[in-house]
């Protein structure tokens, strides 16, 4: 994994998106920094440990083992769904 200026996950957000179609996101759902670390090791392609390099899929054979890891995360039937960190701090 390469080294982010985020390395400790401080000043990140994290956010779970169900969209419907290409630009109506249907299910939102906010991850906490304890949830990311539960979650992180399912994505063996991300590019770094907190999710800034991008969009990550969370497809339906994924979801399973997601909700086992963070049991309050829900997933809509008939969405595509994405994890994505980004930044709340300059």
């Amino acid at each position: 994994m390469s080294r982010t200026p985020y390395a400790d996950g401080e000043g990140l957000c994290w956010e779970l998106v169900g969209w419907e179609g290409d630009d109506h996101a249907a299910h939102v759902t906010e991850l906490t920094r304890d949830e990311i670390r539960r979650v992180r090791d399912l994505f063996p392609d991300r590019t770094d440990d907190w999710f800034t390099g991008g969009v990550h899929p969370v497809p339906p054979g994924l979801q399973d083992a997601v909700r086992a890891a963070v049991p309050r995360l829900e997933f809509q039937p008939g969405l595509d769904y994405f994890l994505d960190g980004v930044r709340t701090t300059p």
